[in-house]
């Protein structure tokens, strides 16, 4: 097996791994229909990466074509409890888990939207396999939608690293920052057309464990720990 395919197969292993260990940073979570719906959008994203491995083989677009709606749940599954981070680590007193949900709706809305009906295309992959890309308008569509996302996102997000005086709430907060950015970055890229090896997988294992950081944290500060 080439050293690139070798490499590609070992992150795929290690970003599936990390997906279902920050599902489990998610199991303290209250409400409970909040619980089960981040631990199902933690398996969303857990799926994505069996998809990425199915389309490694050759017989890929014809035997596992339908997993191809997978390929982009990391647009939910890291954008939802992303945002529920936050409110899990503040617990402001004017804010509760439903209206949170209705005022980030739009933005799942849209992911859904592409993921259900955007127009995929599968190319050969120069490491191993296939690649799916979407149609330019679907992706144009996802980047804009992701680059306003990103950008409120860090806005909120750094302006409450100013102002909380916690540093275990800071720490999270600005993991969490860090992520988006990268994720963002990888975003504009891939809409440049810029194609690098598997950018994706390094910024989304990086979201993933900002993701478990502060789920973690928020356990321990509700625990008094």
């Amino acid at each position: 097996m080439p050293l690139a395919s070798g490499a590609y197969l070992f992150f795929l292993g290690l970003a599936g791994g990390v997906a279902l260990l920050t599902t489990t940073g998610y199991r303290r979570v209250s409400p409970a229909w909040l619980r089960w719906l981040l631990i199902a959008s933690g398996l969303f994203v857990f799926s994505r990466y069996v998809a990425l491995a199915l389309f490694t083989t050759p017989d890929a677009p014809r035997e596992f074509w339908a997993w191809r709606r997978c390929w982009l749940a990391t647009s939910v599954g890291l954008t939802l409890p992303s945002i529920f981070a936050i409110d899990q680590l503040l617990r402001h007193p004017a804010m509760s888990p439903k209206k949170l949900l209705r005022w980030c709706a739009p933005f799942l809305a849209v992911y859904g939207l592409i993921i259900g009906f955007g127009k995929f295309t599968a190319v050969p992959d120069r490491v191993v396999g296939w690649t799916l890309h979407l149609s330019s308008g679907w992706q144009l569509l996802l980047s804009l939608t992701q680059g306003v996302f990103v950008l409120g996102f860090m806005a909120l997000g750094l302006l409450l690293i100013r102002k909380i005086p916690s540093w275990p709430i800071r720490s999270a907060l600005i993991g969490l920052v860090v992520a988006q950015g990268y994720l963002g970055l990888d975003g504009l890229l891939l809409a440049m057309g810029r194609w690098y090896f598997r950018p994706f997988l390094y910024s989304e294992l990086l979201a993933l464990l900002a993701l478990w950081y502060a789920y973690e944290v928020s356990t321990n500060l509700q625990q008094g720990t």
